[in-house]
């Protein structure tokens, strides 16, 4: 199936609008598309979005001894360099002594570490044992909700907290385990999420889970100088240009090639593209490589453009979309435009569902001690 992209919602709000081919620079055209595209793939949870994620759970480090003073932990006889991920994220990382929790703020050397500011004056004497472990755990980037995670040993990890539940069962709690209780945060080490388990395991496993991923984002129409900027040639998968400005954030980007006359446009325009592909990767200003392969003659014309990332069945609700929020930064026939918009949305919400298999176990049974009946599908 042909990709919808940028360049296509672009070239249709200027039909739809009346516009001319200047339109295709104008601000209000692409703020519809970003608006639209936000709304639409956020405005419920598609199925097209839901992907398999997992994290790896550190088993704890309590090699050696420590000692806690000014804020400060001491550690004799341990190497903390050498506990996965500690360098690069300490903040990640709890340190248990005495039956008391303490955050790590940043990471010294192999024997210290910094502790939160709030334990500055607390002291615990030299010869200590202690648990160091990680509790925090970086989601994917595109993260945005998630189901219940599952352990090796269960079908479920624990159940959901709030941060501020999750911080009181971790202040009492003083014992290895697997973890039993998960909560969602901002990840203090950058700008994404994370998952933070209360209970640490103690041995190394996986924790998985299901999750709903953000559509990538849009940058290109394919109307900007240089991304048509000279011509190209190919063969195989390598695509060479001449006088082209290829950039590594065109990876991701669909190539559209026209002809050694024309340059290529939407399927339904009288200059049809000829082919289309994913750039997978740039190597220079002058090449990259696309996962289909082929032989396209030399000075053949083309330009790149951003997919839209949707399923094939939200892409009529995504037209309508965007004709509803052009109109309405316009000012101009908003409340015929939302009423296609949400007849376009009924109708993608309609088909957003999966076929059942036949021949599968009407129950699902939990490990945890309950049966869930299979129920007929919604009308």
């Amino acid at each position: 199936m042909a990709y919808l992209t940028y360049f296509d919602l672009v070239e249709s709000l200027i039909v739809s609008s009346f516009g001319g081919p200047q339109d295709a620079e104008q601000r209000d055209i692409r703020t519809a598309i970003h608006r639209a595209y936000d709304e639409l793939t956020t405005i419920r949870d598609w199925s097209y979005y839901h992907v398999y994620g997992r994290v790896i759970l550190q088993a704890p480090y309590s090699t050696g001894t420590v000692e806690v003073e000014g804020g400060t932990a001491a550690g004799t006889g341990v190497d903390w360099q050498a506990v996965s991920g500690m360098t690069a994220n300490p903040s990640h990382f709890t340190l248990r002594v005495a039956d008391r929790n303490y955050q790590v703020a940043g990471y010294t050397s192999t024997s210290t570490l910094a502790l939160s500011q709030a334990d500055a004056d607390l002291s615990v004497p030299a010869g200590a044992s202690y648990a160091l472990f990680r509790s925090i755990y970086p989601l994917p980037s595109d993260f945005r909700n998630m189901d219940e995670p599952s352990d090796e040993y269960n079908w479920w990890s624990g159940l959901y907290v709030t941060p501020d539940q999750a911080m009181k069962l971790e202040r009492v709690s003083n014992s290895s385990g697997e973890p039993y209780h998960w909560t969602i945060i901002k990840d203090p080490e950058g700008t994404g999420w994370a998952i933070k388990v209360v209970g640490y395991p103690t041995k190394e496993e996986t924790l998985d889970f299901t999750y709903r991923r953000t559509a990538r984002p849009i940058r290109y129409s394919g109307h900007e100088p240089a991304l048509r900027q000279g011509t190209i040639s190919r063969s195989g998968s390598s695509v060479t240009g001449n006088g082209s400005a290829f950039a590594s954030a065109m990876v991701g980007s669909i190539l559209r090639v026209g002809d050694t006359t024309t340059a290529p446009g939407p399927i339904e325009s009288l200059t049809p593209w000829v082919s289309e592909g994913k750039v997978t990767a740039v190597g220079s200003a002058t090449g990259l490589t696309t996962e289909d392969s082929g032989t396209i003659a030399s000075s053949t014309k083309y330009l790149i453009t951003d997919p839209i990332d949707v399923a094939p069945h939200m892409h009529g609700v995504m037209d309508s979309a965007c004709d509803y929020w052009l109109s309405r930064i316009r000012g101009v026939g908003e409340d015929r435009a939302f009423q296609m918009y949400q007849r376009d949305l009924r109708l993608a919400m309609e088909q957003d569902q999966l076929a059942p298999l036949s021949g599968r176990s009407r129950e699902v049974w939990h490990d945890g001690g309950w049966r869930s009946p299979l129920e007929a599908d919604a009308g």
